[in-house]
């Protein structure tokens, strides 16, 4: 998911017109967002920053903005980690032997965590307009993951590009913003100090800057978005973008990526589509680019990323549980099939993304049958055996203009009575599917930290929904028996909480 709408009947046109649109006019819920937002400046280095209507010490002492789960003043950014999530920071995450869910340090695991968005913008000090911040961008992600060890989250999804024109991660084939890279070795690094493990998307369907039309507009033989499946010099492109992070050796850890056991998994996309392809098209590119991934970075698990529409060739299938009112069938024109792509040997996981705003299904019945029946197709009808499944993206709109939904709760945050029902209806179906061993981890749409966002999806700490999520968040490392959170002393001993 990403900011861009994603109606079919939608023009690449005015989608792009929608994107910036977003970028140019958020929507701040509170009297603080409207007074604290603004548009952020790189001016000669990440200490540099500078802000148009306020100074980050005014913002700091906000009650409900910075003030909240505030860094020590006295202490350098990367000097901050006050508790970690228990997890082992130098175990890989595995298949467990059962293969319906995962394994840390050989013993089974599920998870509960988060997307965040325009993470390396934020490590890097991207120029404006990319988005609104109060303070400075990598204090915002460390605050965040503070918060998430404290809340019991354990993994971020987040974009392994930028997405910002201007602010390119690759500026041209082979040729890398080195700032950029800085700021996703600066990721790294704090999460692996925490234990939080990340799962990075290579590229994105929706956005032209890092994403599939990226790479089709830096090849001399392709000219369409689904080129990018079959183009020769597009792939290739593509899989030597993925070699040169994942042999990137980080600037602060000394660890080379494919090394790196903060990393879970790559998203080979984020919600890859081919309009139009047959189901041989998407299946191809999966097997060839999944293989690809794996030998460059072996100890990490891989993922589609895509948001599991099944195809023409599973008819019954795409016409009982696919998205698609009066009957149509766009989804499964789409070029995915998900019980198939998800069978692909080297998939590691099957991973699925639940959106009934952007597909038209108001209410959460049609959320709870696309999770229901799919984790059931996972479990008994996928062709080898089942995989581990993680419900990687969902989330509701809350729009400005729904009064309602925008009341303040005593913590300043925003009550979003509707958007809460959706987001328990969908914990509850994963909470008794891992109960059973059918569900392995959770990734809702999507956290920003206090004063930034939220646009249409955005959660932050404050408001209702973040309640839900932490509610989910226990009872899921109840399921993995571990921790919430562990506490380091200053002996680096942990002691659990």
């Amino acid at each position: 998911m990403t900011r861009r709408a994603r109606d079919p009947s939608l023009s690449d046109a005015f989608r792009a017109v929608l994107a910036l649109c977003a970028l140019a006019f958020p929507s701040p819920a509170t009297a603080l967002d409207a007074s604290s937002s603004h548009i952020s400046r790189a001016s000669g280095g990440l200490g540099a920053r500078q802000l148009l209507d306020h100074d980050a010490s005014w913002f700091r002492a906000q009650m409900h903005g910075g003030a909240h789960n505030a860094l020590d003043p006295g202490r350098d950014v990367s000097d901050q980690v006050g508790r970690t999530t228990c997890l082992s920071s130098d175990a890989f995450v595995r298949v467990a032997g059962d293969g319906k869910t995962f394994s840390l340090n050989g013993e089974p695991w599920v998870f509960a965590g988060w997307n965040q968005w325009e993470v390396l913008e934020a490590a890097s000090d991207a120029p404006p307009p990319f988005r609104h911040l109060p303070l400075p961008g990598r204090e915002h992600i460390v605050r965040q993951m503070n918060e998430a060890v404290d809340a019991g989250l354990k993994v971020m999804r987040l974009w392994a590009h930028t997405i910002t024109e201007g602010h390119a991660l690759q500026t041209r084939p082979g040729e890398f913003d080195e700032d950029i890279l800085r700021g996703l070795d600066f990721v790294l690094a704090e999460a692996g100090k925490r234990g939080l493990k990340l799962i990075l998307a290579m590229t994105d369907n929706w956005y032209p800057v890092g994403g599939i039309d990226w790479y089709v507009k830096h090849s001399p033989t392709a000219s369409t978005h689904a080129d990018f499946f079959t183009d020769e010099n597009a792939v290739s492109l593509f899989l030597q973008t993925h070699a040169s992070l994942a042999n990137r050796v980080n600037a602060i850890t000394g660890v080379a990526y494919k090394n790196d056991p903060t990393i879970m998994a790559w998203n080979l996309a984020n919600e890859p589509r081919c309009r139009g392809c047959e189901g041989d098209v998407m299946q191809a590119w999966i097997e060839r680019t999944c293989a690809a991934f794996k030998k460059n970075a072996p100890n990490h698990l891989v993922g589609i990323g895509a948001e599991g529409f099944y195809g023409t060739d599973a008819s019954d299938f795409a016409s009982d549980f696919n998205p698609g009112l009066g009957g149509s069938d766009w989804a499964a024109r789409e070029g995915q099939d998900f019980l198939r792509n998800a069978a692909t040997p080297c998939v590691d996981y099957a991973g699925v993304h639940v959106w009934p705003d952007d597909w038209n299904f108001p209410g959460t019945a049609f959320q709870r049958r696309f999770l229901e029946q799919r984790i059931a197709a996972i479990q008994n009808a996928l062709p080898g055996g089942p995989k581990p499944f993680v419900l990687e993206e969902f989330g509701k709109t809350v729009r400005r203009t729904e009064t309602a939904e925008n009341a303040l709760n005593s913590r300043g945050g925003r009550t979003t009575p509707t958007r809460v029902r959706y987001f328990e209806s969908a914990y509850a179906v994963s909470e008794a599917a891992a109960n059973a061993g059918a569900l392995a981890g959770t990734l809702f749409w999507h956290w920003y930290d206090r004063g930034v966002g939220p646009g249409k999806y955005g959660v932050r700490s404050n408001d209702d929904a973040f309640r839900a999520v932490e509610t989910h968040a226990r009872a899921m490392n109840a399921i993995a028996r571990v921790p919430e959170s562990c506490a380091v002393s200053d002996e680096n001993s942990d002691e659990a909480a």
